[in-house]
Order: C-alpha cells, then sequence, then structure tokens
C-alpha cells in the first residue's frame, strides 16, 4: 500500500480494516483520522458481532453432538442474540465513555469517540470466533480484551490529541478502563439476573409447549439401566483400570474460566472412578469419570447414577435419549445443571450451579470417545 493510498482519506472494506487495525495499528490509525467521521455500528460492529454470535451458536450445537429443535436450541440461540446485543451495547457505551472523558485530558472527541471505541473494540470481536475451540475460546478472549485497551491507548493521541500525550494518554486509559469496569458491574448486577429469569422462563415455555417422549408409565429398568447392561455387555473392559489412570485426565482448567480444585478416586463394586472439583469464584463444577467393568452391576451403578425420568419440573426439565448407541441424560433447575452420558465402558458426569452449556462444555473439553478408546474394551 503507497502513502498516497493509506492517507486519501477513503474508508477501506470491513475485511481490510481488521487486518489493518490487528496488525498495523499505528498506520490505520493515521487513515482513521484521514477519514470523515460516520456511524460504525451498522457497518462495522454489527457484522462482525453478527459472526461472532453465529460461531458461537454453531459451536454449541457442533458440540452437542446432536441437532434438535428443543429448549436447549432456544437456549443456544438465546445466548447468541443476547452476544450481539451486549456487543453492540458495549461499544456504544465505550464510546460515550470516551467523548465523557477526552475533554477532562485537553483533548476534543471531534465525533471521533465513535471511531475509538468500535476499531479498538476489533480484538474483542474477532476473538468471539474462538467459540468454535472451546478450550482455549477463554484464553484467547482475555487477549483480545488486553489488546482492545492497548488500542485505545496507541489511537487517542492520533484521533483526539490531549494536551500532554506523554502524561494524559496512560491516565485517560486507566480513567477509560476504571469507567467501563464500573459499567460491567452494574450491568452484571442489575440486568444479569433479569436476563438468567427470561431465559429460563423461555426455556420452560418450550419444554411445555414441545415437551420429549414421556417415559413409558410401566418400566420395570429405567432407561440408564438398560443403557449399562447393553454396554456393560459389549463395550465394558473385562477389567478395571487403576483410578490414578483416571485421574490424570482432568485438565488443569475447563471453558468458562473453572479451575481445578482437588481430585478423589475410589474402586469396588465393578467400577473405578475420579471425580474432579472445578471453581471459579463462587460458582462449583463437579465433574465425575467413572469406568465400568463387563461384570458390573447395571441395577447398582444405575442407582448410583440417579437419572430422573423425562419432563418438565418446577424451574426446569429432566431429558433423556440415545443417541449413537450412547445415553444422554439432562437435569435443569434453576439455578443447576447436571449432564450425564454413559458411553462404552465409560460414565462422564458435570453437575453444579452452572448451565447446561457449561456441563457440555466440561465433558466436551475432557472428551468421552477419547476415555472409550482409553477405557472402554
Amino acid at each position: 500500500m503507497t502513502t498516497d493510498a493509506l492517507y486519501t482519506g477513503e474508508r477501506p472494506g470491513m475485511i481490510a480494516r481488521v487486518r489493518d487495525i490487528l496488525i498495523r495499528p499505528q498506520s490505520e490509525w493515521r487513515r482513521v483520522a484521514s477519514e470523515d467521521p460516520a456511524p460504525l455500528i451498522g457497518s462495522y460492529v454489527l457484522p462482525l458481532a453478527l459472526l461472532g454470535g453465529a460461531v458461537g451458536f454453531a459451536a454449541s450445537v457442533l458440540y452437542a453432538g446432536a441437532f434438535s429443535i428443543n429448549a436447549a436450541l432456544i437456549s443456544k440461540a438465546v445466548s447468541a442474540l443476547l452476544y450481539v446485543v451486549f456487543a453492540v451495547l458495549g461499544v456504544g457505551a465505550a464510546a460515550w465513555v470516551i467523548a465523557w472523558l477526552a475533554p477532562r485530558f485537553g483533548a476534543e472527541t471531534n465525533g471521533r469517540a465513535m471511531q475509538l471505541a468500535a476499531y479498538s473494540a476489533t480484538p474483542i470481536l474477532v476473538a468471539a470466533l474462538a467459540a468454535i475451540v472451546p478450550p482455549v475460546a477463554g484464553m484467547i478472549m482475555g487477549v483480545g480484551v488486553i489488546y482492545a485497551l492497548v488500542l485505545v491507548a496507541m489511537g487517542m493521541p492520533t484521533l483526539m490529541p490531549p494536551r500532554d500525550p506523554g502524561n494524559d494518554v496512560p491516565r485517560f486509559t486507566l480513567a477509560f478502563v476504571g469507567v467501563m469496569a464500573i459499567i460491567a458491574v452494574l450491568a452484571a448486577a442489575f440486568a444479569g439476573p433479569l436476563i438468567h429469569s427470561g431465559r429460563e422462563a423461555l426455556v420452560g415455555v418450550v419444554t411445555t409447549v414441545a415437551p420429549q417422549p414421556a417415559a413409558a408409565p410401566v418400566e420395570r429398568r429405567s432407561a440408564a439401566e438398560l443403557a449399562i447392561t447393553r454396554l456393560s455387555q459389549a463395550e465394558a473392559a473385562s477389567l478395571l483400570s487403576d483410578p490414578s489412570r483416571l485421574e490424570g485426565q482432568f485438565p488443569d482448567s475447563l471453558p468458562g474460566g473453572f479451575a481445578r480444585q482437588s481430585v478423589a478416586k475410589a474402586q469396588g463394586g465393578g467400577v473405578s472412578r475420579a471425580d474432579g472439583v472445578y471453581r471459579v469464584g463462587d460458582t462449583t463444577l463437579s465433574v465425575s469419570i467413572i469406568q465400568f467393568s463387563a461384570d458390573v452391576e447395571p441395577a447398582a451403578l444405575a442407582a448410583l447414577l440417579d437419572v430422573k425420568r423425562n419432563g418438565p419440573v418446577e424451574g426446569g426439565y429432566n431429558r433423556t435419549q440415545t443417541i449413537d448407541g450412547r445415553f444422554f441424560a439432562e437435569e435443569v433447575r434453576s439455578g443447576s445443571s447436571r449432564y450425564v452420558i454413559i458411553g462404552r465402558g465409560v460414565v462422564m458426569i458435570a453437575e453444579g450451579e452452572v448451565t447446561m452449556d457449561q456441563a457440555r462444555a466440561a465433558v466436551e473439553t475432557i472428551g468421552l470417545q477419547r476415555l472409550e478408546t482409553i477405557f472402554g474394551r
């Protein structure tokens, strides 16, 4: 790109702008300064937010292992829509904060606040695409937030020069971070509970209107017991592994920022198991890996798993289904979830005061099929 092309005052296409603001920000900020201020929500922020929401939705469906129109799918769609809404509102709030703070440091906005906010948000909007790789999505988003703040500090002297750039730019950046943190905390405190209540109400409506087929009124053995019987006969190992091998399958962290706190292990009654406890803040997520042998007592293991029958319950629902020979059970309550998979010789359980998506992500990160290869027949 020639110098003349760089400073013509014409805005490049969105892809070129994203690329250049990420890999050569100093040159791109000079180019932005030569452009006339223009609304960027509809032409820049919204398309990137929609792309991130679509990728997040597709990833959650892909890692769920099945696609069906049910309450879980509606919840995923609502989450994707909320991401788009909050991404746009976040950029708008950032522009307002920049316009409010700039005069206090001797800078004039001249309509540049939205440019600084929208283009600085590029790393965050692009980082949302990492949802396709759940184990590293949180880390990449964290890097995106840090780089966005760096871009704010780099872009301010060019777009809105303060009185003393050497001193005012760092002070402005720190003030910007502080105000945005306060806004984020207030939004989480007031909007979070409303959003959670609305999501749970929507899931309840969908489950009531289109519930899963009810279990047979008279059933001598539960679906979980039947699955264990079949899989123990065909897929379970003849000998149990040392529980220490199961303990070694727990990663240090899980999606959502959950860090491993402890792992306990035990063996007996035809099963070998390890139970990991993960925590982020005050939220605890428990994950269990259970290997069962070919001579396991199906009724005893089914009782241990305590899988509930299908149907709506107060504050949530129970759902069981069989996919590709594996048995899946979801139990959702107000503020908690439990996810159980009975695989080929291996059972995985994720439960706690978490969403069903977080429980699924934990199981998917550890990998049921990988455990089947190691511990199944």
